[in-house]
């Protein structure tokens, strides 16, 4: 099937736009086979990784714009006692926060049950604990708090770590979007888990949000599910 004319002029841009994320990256690999200071090879390191998320990110405002459905999540859900799956999986990232010397700080309801997909709201859940460690400074402490509010179950997750600056709250939940704050021992960025995490919460009739006082006053996640009654 032939490309309509506004189709076509939709993926010569894309294709152009997508050209020049490329060549950007072989400019990197370019200039880190030369000889340079541990600066100059960091800030190119820095622009190359910019390159490949925003490459990622056009990819996906081309899919949104030709209408391609993502894949469907379909929890399979049972009744799941929250604060021992949240435990779990605090012990999955302790390589993290061990390595990093950071506490974390419990405050939960044990009297908690949920009706939910026990993997994907535990991928939720890494998703948001990986990101306050690795967006946090050594010694610092993660804040995970768990109660119920109404009708619903409230998650919160405050870390102590670099802060969102208002541009980028507005993108933190979109796939691969380019945000200013960087992890604080050199992590891999990983800009699509938190928009997969609020398909997930979203998924489950709940939802996630996020608050931040600014670049270097921490940020807090909610989690937001229906409560079991």
């Amino acid at each position: 099937m032939k490309a309509s004319p506004e189709q076509a002029e939709r993926l010569h841009t894309f294709a152009h736009d997508l050209r020049n994320r490329l060549i950007g990256l072989q400019q990197v690999l370019t200039h880190l086979k030369e000889e340079g200071t541990a600066e100059e090879r960091a800030e190119f390191v820095l622009y190359g990784e910019q390159q490949f998320f925003k490459a990622l990110r056009e990819v996906e405002r081309v899919m949104d714009d030709f209408g391609v459905e993502r894949g469907t999540v379909v929890p399979v859900v049972h009744m799941v006692h929250l604060a021992t799956l949240v435990r779990e999986r605090i012990e999955l990232i302790g390589h993290r926060t061990d390595r990093k010397r950071q506490t974390i700080a419990l405050d939960l309801d044990h009297d908690i049950h949920v009706l939910v997909d026990a993997r994907i709201i535990g991928d939720l859940l890494d998703a948001l604990f990986s990101n306050a460690s690795k967006f946090s400074g050594t010694g610092t402490t993660i804040h995970i708090n768990l109660r119920s509010v109404g009708d619903m179950v409230e998650l919160s997750v405050r870390d102590e770590g670099t802060g969102l600056v208002p541009e980028d709250l507005d993108r933190i939940f979109t796939r691969f979007a380019w945000l200013s704050n960087r992890p604080t021992a050199g992590e891999a960025q990983g800009r699509g888990t938190l928009a997969r995490a609020a398909e997930w919460a979203r998924a489950h009739h709940g939802e996630l949000s996020v608050s931040s006082l600014g670049e270097g006053h921490g940020c807090t996640f909610l989690l937001r599910l229906p409560a079991t009654t």
